[in-house]
């Protein structure tokens, strides 16, 4: 198990994160990312456009914690409903 962490760990995880950086990624207009994924906490989970899917997967995983900090699994459920609505891995 340690050996597959040492495997996916990269210096670029290891760098801090801009705090300010996240926040600016899921808020950049024009698809206003972070209003459809408020919308899915109330069950609205079509509502998700492709655009803001494609900003999904580019958000680094030491964004999230950042974003949602009481949500730590909330990038796996976007992730899963964007693979499954837009086949985006």
């Amino acid at each position: 198990m340690v050996l597959a962490f040492l495997i996916t760990w990269s210096c670029s995880s290891a760098q801090p994160i801009d705090p300010n950086a996240c926040w600016q990624t899921i808020k950049h207009p024009p698809h206003e990312c972070l209003e459809s994924i408020k919308r899915i906490f109330h069950g609205h989970v079509h509502g998700i456009k492709k655009e803001c899917c494609e900003t999904v997967s580019t958000i680094s995983d030491l964004c999230w914690p950042i974003i949602f900090p009481s949500m730590p699994y909330i990038r796996f459920l976007l992730k899963g409903i964007c693979t499954v609505k837009y086949s985006l891995h």
